[in-house]
């Protein structure tokens, strides 16, 4: 029997971009042993991601060959392992991939590959012995009990078998890691890629990854592994160097072992050219006249009497080695169904806890999380499992689609694990919201054929795949062009016009104008609206200070506020109701008084001047909720924030002639 697994001949791969064609590969020829250490070395833009997408079939190869040579493999029992029931024998003659349609490279990849991507690609919303077990859903050999089993020996190798029921946001960089590891070995394949595996860990955690490859080749597996660390390069059975898409010689391999070891560089998911194009095909919508959801039916079952997501007091401290940390402080919110909300703050602040608790991934230290009624962490963790994938559809910045999987079952995905919709109905179903979001000529393909907007549109369809009354979006638009981006958020405002209850965090300020509401958070507490609206230049944290000291009033209808003359010692904002400011003395028939609404404040000129009242205030027909700000943090804040001095002056200059103009006309009378 042969011992080459891989062989690769003259490969060539050319991305066709908006600047001109890109060529990766030039003529790549490679044989690949079976049971070696293969390490592809090579620095950023190298071609070494796309060098291990044409292996594992991933992308289409432009021209030249790659034949996968299957090997007889001996199983438990002592005997060989049956073909499967669909796609190419597992033994037998080469396997030309680039000659397999879309299934049958589905088939062939879930039992001959398992690939090991750097930044995990494990589900956030099940467990971690749900993760392994995910690629035998999808190869047809899941059974329950057996799988089961199964997930808990691999967990048990790669030492984590006491975080089974553990979801991926509780366990750290390198546990992800080695979870991901145990799943791309659970159908036992005989070839395991890996696209720098250790790239986001610390050097301690990046040994232990680097040690479980050494010993699956020791027990036969044949490892591919992509990394720029040049101080691997001895503990590889072999090492390639790949520079400018081609394999250098050997002279140019030595020289490029003497060069800095240990630099960190980051290695593109593919060439950073593709996503320049400015062709229509990096829009979600490859016809922006259509009405993207125009066909598109939901659910509208819940219960609107009571709020879609409810925080009461919420606290969430954190405890390491190094002490306690409170990344939540009393957090109270209400988001009604049918609100398009955005969460806005600086990083750190506390945005991504919050989320964390509101979708049941994390667990409040104190306080109560209520979601359409129902106290989550009031559920067991299965139980919550459950409840998130059919209440709750969740878009991350990264998109999160497994590689492997086509953007359909990527969409299907979801109603596999929540139980819902008949198993016939599932891919009409996920069919349907690929159309939605303009996907329908992409439904077949793999993620890394479309563009980065394609991807986050497939990601919205999925997170639509179980029909939840709640999106919860993780900086949807931070990787896209501003057309991709623009079309995500016309997505998002659609879905909350058809009731949908929408939540996404962001860093750009142009999106919070398309959402009904603005939340912001700073140092884990909530700044009070009526702060952020009345004096939007001050930044978070001032808002905060200002939120902290504000103290609320409530006047019933017609009381007076302020007396003429009176020493004014704070600002007065206005909250709900509404206020008349009017000078004393002025006829009646001369003026009614003006009327502030909320978000308007007074009592500016009196402090910047240092005078009495220069006009009474009365409260409105209804009772009316004001806002004080003490004099000394009216100071605090004119010396700080420039804007926000020159945005007061200006309107105390308005108000000084206003009063000038109305004392002229007391004398006139």
């Amino acid at each position: 029997m042969s011992d080459t697994i891989f062989q690769l001949k003259d490969i060539t791969k050319i991305y066709g971009t908006g600047a001109g064609d890109f060529t990766a590969l030039k003529g790549i020829t490679l044989d690949v042993k079976k049971g070696e250490f293969l390490g592809i070395i090579g620095k950023s833009g190298a071609g070494k991601t796309t060098l291990l997408n044409m292996i594992s079939g991933v992308s289409e190869i432009t021209s030249g060959q790659v034949l996968f040579i299957p090997q007889i493999q001996i199983g438990k029992n002592g005997q060989s392992p049956k073909p499967s029931s669909a796609g190419p024998p597992i033994s037998g003659g080469p396997i030309s991939i680039g000659d397999l349609d879309q299934d049958e490279l589905a088939v062939w990849r879930g039992e001959n590959m398992g690939i090991v991507y750097q930044s995990f690609e494990l589900m956030p919303q099940i467990d971690l012995v749900n993760n392994i077990m995910m690629p035998q859903e999808f190869a047809g050999h899941f059974r329950p009990g057996p799988s089961r089993e199964q997930a808990l020996e691999l967990l048990n190798i790669v030492e984590l078998s006491e975080h089974a029921n553990k979801l991926p946001a509780h366990t750290s960089g390198g546990q992800k890691q080695r979870v991901a590891i145990a799943r791309a070995l659970v159908n036992d394949p005989p070839v395991i890629v890996a696209d720098e595996p250790t790239g986001n860990l610390d050097s301690v955690t990046a040994e232990t990854i680097f040690n479980i490859f050494c010993r699956l080749v020791d027990q036969g597996k044949t490892v591919i592994m992509v990394t720029h660390d040049t101080e691997l390069i001895p503990r590889f059975s072999r090492s390639l160097h790949i520079s400018d898409g081609e394999l250098v010689d050997e002279a140019a391999s030595a020289a490029y072992k003497g060069e800095s070891a240990g630099a960190h560089i980051e290695e593109p998911a593919a060439p950073i050219t593709i996503e320049s194009s400015p062709e229509p095909a990096i829009s979600i919508n490859d016809s922006p006249q259509k009405p993207l959801l125009a066909n598109f039916k939901t659910s509208t079952n819940h219960d609107t009497s009571k709020a879609a997501i409810c925080l009461e007091n919420v606290v969430k401290t954190y405890v390491n080695a190094a002490g306690s940390f409170t990344a939540l402080k009393g957090i109270d919110l209400d988001i009604e169904y049918g609100q398009f909300v955005s969460l806005v703050g600086k990083s750190g602040s506390g945005k991504s806890t919050l989320l964390n608790m509101l979708t049941g991934i994390d667990h409040p230290t104190s306080g109560c999380v209520t979601i359409g009624g129902e106290d989550i962490y009031s559920l067991s963790e299965s139980k919550r499992a459950l409840w998130r994938g059919r209440n709750v559809g969740i878009v991350f910045q990264f998109f999160q689609l497994l590689p492997t999987l086509t953007l359909l079952e990527n969409t299907i995905l979801p109603m596999d694990y929540c139980g819902v919709y008949d198993y016939q109905e599932r891919p009409a179903r996920a069919l349907e919201l690929l159309k939605m979001v303009g996907l329908e000529e992409h439904v077949h393909d793999l993620p890394a054929n479309v563009s980065n907007g394609q991807q986050q549109a497939a990601a919205i369809a999925r997170s639509l795949a179980t029909d939840p009354p709640i999106i919860v979006a993780d900086e949807p638009t931070g990787n896209l062009d501003t057309r991709s981006a623009d079309v995500v958020i016309g997505v998002f405002q659609e879905l909350a016009l058809r009731g949908k209850t929408i939540l996404i965090v962001t860093h750009d300020p142009s999106l919070t104008s398309r959402t009904d509401r603005t939340v912001i958070i700073s140092d884990g507490e909530l700044i009070d609206p009526i702060v952020s609206s009345t004096l939007p230049t001050l930044d978070h944290p001032q808002m905060l200070q200002a939120t902290h000291d504000l103290e609320k009033r409530l006047y019933e209808p017609g009381e007076t506020i302020i007396r003429q003359g009176d020493l004014v010692n704070h600002l007065y904002i206005v909250v709900n109701g509404n206020v008349t400011v009017r000078p004393d003395g002025l006829p009646e028939s001369e003026m009614a008084g003006i009327k502030l609404a909320p978000n308007q404040f007074f009592g500016e000129v009196e402090l910047m001047d240092g005078e009495h009242a220069i006009a009474t205030v009365h409260a409105g027909d209804d009772p009316v909720e004001l806002a004080l700000l003490t004099k000394d943090h009216f100071y605090k804040i004119m010396a700080e924030s420039p804007n926000t001095m020159a945005l007061v002056e200006d309107i105390a200059r308005q108000r000084r002639e206003e009063n000038l103009a109305h004392l002229q006309l007391r004398v006139k009378a």
